[in-house]
């Protein structure tokens, strides 16, 4: 079996060519410039074009059914028996394509399956998909160690500013305008059943609501060995904070860093900083 994901997966790097894990690229909109997330751009010059012109927000779009189809035949040549693991329905309309897609590949035995979440979260099902193949589980292994993982695993995340959520639809003008009135740095996670973003809590300031964020993880966790995927946007600061307060509330947590990648920083903008915590088993060999 093969794993084909999308660009708005967060993980580290050197994960996505250990387990030979396919990505399509998402895409990002400068203006008549379309660019492939991770691809055409990386986190550093996105996040550099993104504060150089605020007023000007990029947009994004979904692969094509036709790019699926070609992405799904290309990996297909080396096997037929394709997981195909994506970001929520209820954020993007990328699940949808591969879902056309497929029906289009009848000579592929494709399962897709719709993580109702994004970032790391979505990064830790396409692990645990990877773990079950390596160790040679079926299908239903597969798909139930998948779902375990995911009702184990949260996201929460806080932003300096509305202004990247409200121009991408995400949120209300008027919800916007209000947070940044009264300074509140909202808390966000993803509902999993509708898979789209909720708030959980607001602080009065960024240390606020990393310091929320810590005692989230603190209490999904409890006193299961977890794996913490630290995450921001052009923010290391913030990200070494809220790091360095998860191991004081979990000192046995293992803790991983990086940046959120470019698709899904067009919608957080610079100055956000969050989490992902899972259980630590999905790392087992």
């Amino acid at each position: 079996m093969k794993i084909v994901t999308d660009s708005a997966v967060d993980l580290p790097e050197e994960m996505f060519a250990q387990y030979g894990v396919e990505r399509m690229p998402l895409l990002i909109n400068f203006g008549t410039e379309s660019l492939r997330s991770g691809v055409d751009i990386q986190p550093a010059e996105f996040y550099r074009r993104l504060a150089a012109d605020p007023d000007h927000v990029p947009t994004t779009s979904q692969p094509s059914v036709g790019e699926f189809v070609d992405l799904f035949r290309c990996v297909g040549r080396n096997d037929k028996d394709i997981v195909s693991i994506h970001i929520s329905s209820g954020l993007s309309g990328t699940f949808n394509s591969a879902v056309q897609a497929a029906k289009q590949c009848p000579d592929l035995n494709l399962t897709l399956i719709d993580t109702k979440t994004l970032s790391a979260a979505e990064g830790f099902q396409v692990v645990a998909a990877a773990q079950a193949i390596r160790r040679g589980q079926s299908l239903e292994c597969l798909k139930q160690r998948v779902k375990e993982v995911a009702e184990q695993t949260d996201i929460f995340f806080t932003l300096d500013t509305l202004h990247y959520l409200q121009k991408g639809g995400r949120i209300g003008r008027v919800q916007a305008m209000a947070g940044s009135l009264l300074n509140l740095k909202p808390v966000i996670t993803v509902d999993k059943g509708p898979g789209t973003y909720i708030t959980v809590a607001k602080g009065r300031s960024m240390s606020k609501s990393i310091a929320l964020i810590a005692d989230h993880i603190k209490e999904k966790m409890k006193a299961r060995p977890a794996w913490v995927h630290v995450l921001h946007t052009n923010s290391p600061a913030m990200a070494q904070q809220l790091a360095d307060l998860v191991k004081q509330l979990i000192s046995t947590a293992y803790i991983t860093t990086g940046q959120i990648v470019p698709v899904l920083g067009v919608h957080t903008g610079p100055g956000c900083v969050g989490a992902v915590c899972g259980p630590l088993d999905v790392l087992d060999e």
